[in-house]
């Protein structure tokens, strides 16, 4: 803004020298002697350095007047900034007989003016005095953008005031752009305090200083302009402006803008600027806003409201001449809406709130941003949210079975990565978000909350939160890119999620069903698909409650593995077609993708079952082995079972892709059986063995029981026996 005041103030003042030199024509007959004291007065008084090589002249038609030229004009002893081929300026009639100008229109053509700022920030409008350093000129600098007490703005009284074919060059080497700009500017009711009908057309090319990659604007402008001389501050009322930009560069070209101001206001001193009644429109979309600015060349601050219309993002887009993907729902992005409510500074912006409408989903946001260093803070709560519809459409198997066995094209290149790292590692902030109703991969959340930070190469997700399925699943995560790979740590836990319509809506996997309740501990490391999968790595602890195995029942498969080893015929049709249990208890060791599930344990009423076995996830494929005890008796009409087959472990064999049909998975194991029911022979055979031996060993001790009865009696009769003699053999003694 400093050159453009100075600019302001340079034409000002050459609009004076030539009305001073005007003076000088109409007292003295032959003007062009006082070319010499002109330029004088202009070093002195202004530090312009003029160069007149044309003559001046009376004109008469089409309007009395003045005109000069071939002239240029120089700040102090620099190079030439700018120079007309020729100036006129009309007079009054009736002041001249009194010997009085009175200047009523001004008109310059061919303005040419060369603005160079060097690389180090120093402009060639700029005037340095010997001895000033650059700092010290920037300190001028600032001084001036506050007011110049040395100049006092002369009165101003003209009918028109016409710029024709200007022509501007700015350069820049410290970016390395250059501007180049050809223009026709006409004020008219040129006075102070009073405003000025206006109109601008200009043609603005810019590029890199050698002139490559160019880019062009033409614009068309029209406006009342004001400009207070006092309190040095300019007005723009009534603003219309008509653009079109064109360059190899855009999207689509020549980009077409309209853009209306109802008031625009710049107060020098006070560095402050304001936009009212804002209207855009480009590509089909309607903006609307108002600005405030405050302390704009010193200390910026803004607070500002901003509306975007409901437009179709889809057609602008298309407009762009930007592609977009095949998406499931061919009618979404055909209507958004956007307000915004911001302020900020040079070194940061606070938005609150953002509002934004697209299809059928609402979001309010605040958004606080630091710029220096860069780091942000970002609140997000939304509702309605149907990801599926903007995802590529669901193929059918068929079709991805086609593709799967298809050659590959060379043409299409690797698989791309997953994660940007060098994205990830420039991430540096907090974002909360909270959201209702989502539907992802066909899965239903009633409710999403999100804690997330991002510093020095690492995401961290703190909690997760998630709302599901009569449930609620919990997510700590970290991804860290801080390496070479790219790894990830996640520890989901999971409270009482109906399992059945999850793994349906996510996978139209339907081969269980209950309560589940889940935690553990997961890491993995890579930026393919296959990779993630392939390095898995960690343990799960999952229970499932009053739930059922569905399309499988592992009573009519222990009953057809007891049919088929004993040579027997059994009735299919009599048996349900899921196995309900009660607990179920899976503690999941994953070793580079691969799920082992030692300890896994089933419990229903009528089965007992425990297993192990591998699971690959690269492959989908699984291999396990279970084994399934029959509780009790009486467990199914059609499978009759005496109580010496309760309790015996027959194996049931899973193998094969885990997405085909479960009943075709699973089988029983008839050798694995037959060994059951041998062990169950000889278990019998070793019973009744031991029961023999346990009679016999019975009577044995019976019969030894009654011997020593006996012996016991016969003992007991020579005592008698011997007691009477004793008793006899005294009774005699004394008698």
């Amino acid at each position: 803004m400093v050159w453009v005041k100075r600019l302001g103030l340079l034409l000002a003042a050459l609009v004076v020298l030539i009305v001073a030199a005007i003076v000088y024509v109409l007292v003295f007959v032959d003007p062009n002697q006082f070319k010499d004291e002109l330029k004088t007065i202009a070093k002195e008084k202004a530090n312009m350095t003029l160069r007149m090589d044309g003559d001046i002249d009376w004109s008469i038609y089409p309007r009395v007047g003045l005109s000069l030229e071939n002239f240029g004009v120089a700040l102090g002893n620099d190079p030439e900034l700018m120079s007309f081929s020729k100036a006129e300026f009309g007079v009054q009639l009736m002041p001249l007989f009194q010997q009085k100008i009175e200047v009523d229109t001004v008109r310059l053509e061919n303005l040419t003016a060369n603005l160079k700022v060097d690389k180090n920030g120093h402009p060639n409008w700029q005037v340095e005095t010997a001895g000033t350093s650059t700092a010290d000129a920037s300190s001028d600098t600032a001084a001036d953008s506050s007011g110049d007490s040395s100049f006092t703005m002369p009165e101003i009284a003209l009918d028109e005031l016409a710029l024709v074919n200007a022509h501007i060059i700015y350069e820049d080497e410290r970016t390395g752009m250059r501007s180049d700009v050809v223009s026709n500017v006409t004020f008219k009711n040129v006075r102070l305090d009073e405003s000025w009908p206006m109109e601008f057309d200009a043609k603005i090319t810019q590029s890199n200083l050698d002139g490559s990659n160019p880019l062009t604007a033409e614009v068309d402008f029209g406006a009342d302009f004001t400009l207070f001389a006092e309190r040095q501050s300019v007005s723009l009322a009534n603003l219309a402006l008509n653009g079109s930009v064109s360059g190899a560069t855009l999207p689509v070209s020549p980009l077409d803008m309209k853009l209306n101001v109802a008031q625009l206001d710049f107060d020098l001193p006070q560095e402050n600027a304001s936009i009212e009644g804002l209207a855009i429109n480009t590509l089909g979309m309607n903006i609307t806003g108002q600005v405030n600015a405050y302390q704009v060349l010193s200390a910026p601050e803004f607070n500002a409201v901003v509306d975007v219309e409901q437009f179709s993002p889809k057609a602008v887009l298309s407009k762009l001449k930007i592609s977009l993907p095949e998406m499931a729902d061919d009618s979404v992005l055909e209507k958004a809406s956007l307000n915004i409510v911001a302020e900020g500074t040079a070194q940061r912006i606070k938005a609150q709130p953002i509002s934004i409408m697209f299809d059928d989903t609402a979001i309010e946001a605040n958004a606080l941003v630091n710029l220096d260093p860069l780091n942000w803070d970002i609140a997000i709560a939304g509702k309605n949210l149907d990801v599926d519809r903007y995802l590529p459409p669901i193929k059918d198997p068929e079709q991805n079975a086609e593709e799967a066995t298809a050659p590959a094209d060379a043409s299409t290149g690797t698989e791309q990565d997953l994660i940007p790292v060098e994205l990830v590692r420039s991430l540096n902030g907090h974002i909360g978000v909270a959201f209702d109703n989502i539907k992802i991969k066909n899965l239903q959340l009633d409710k999403l909350e999100l804690d997330s930070t991002q510093a020095n190469g690492k995401v961290r997700v703190a909690p997760a939160r998630v709302s599901l399925y009569d449930g609620q699943a919990t997510v700590q995560a970290l991804l860290d890119v801080t390496g070479k790979t790219p790894r990830i740590n996640v520890s989901p836990s999971i409270d009482s999620v109906q399992i059945l319509p999850l793994l349906n809506d996510f996978m139209a996997l339907e081969k269980i069903r209950g309560a589940t309740n889940l935690s553990g501990d997961l890491t993995t490391k890579g930026n393919r698909i296959d990779d993630l999968i392939s390095n898995l790595n960690g343990d799960l602890l999952v229970n499932i409650a009053d739930g059922a195995l569905i399309g499988t029942n592992y009573t009519q498969m222990v009953c057809k593995g007891i049919a088929l080893a004993r040579t027997e015929s059994l009735n299919d049709d009599s048996f349900q077609d899921d196995t309900p249990f009660e607990t179920m208890r899976i503690p999941a060791k994953i070793v580079n993708g691969q799920v082992s599930t030692p300890g896994l344990t089933m419990q229903s009423l009528t089965l007992g079952v425990t297993g192990d076995g591998t699971i690959s996830l690269p492959t989908n494929s699984l291999k396990y082995e279970t084994y399934v005890a029959l509780v009790g008796s009486g467990l199914d009409e059609s499978c009759a079972v005496s109580e010496s087959i309760a309790n015996v472990k027959f194996p049931i064999v899973c193998e094969g892709n885990y997405f085909e049909d479960a009943a075709s998975l699973c089988r029983p194991d008839v050798k694995g059986f037959v060994k059951a029911f041998a062990a169950e022979d000889i278990a019998k055979a070793k019973a009744k063995l031991e029961a023999e031996k346990a009679r016999a060993q019975e009577k044995l001790d019976a019969e030894k029981a009654r011997a020593q009865e006996k012996l016991d009696e016969k003992k007991q009769e020579a005592k008698q026996e011997l007691e009477d003699k004793l008793k006899n053999k005294l009774n005699n003694f004394f008698n």
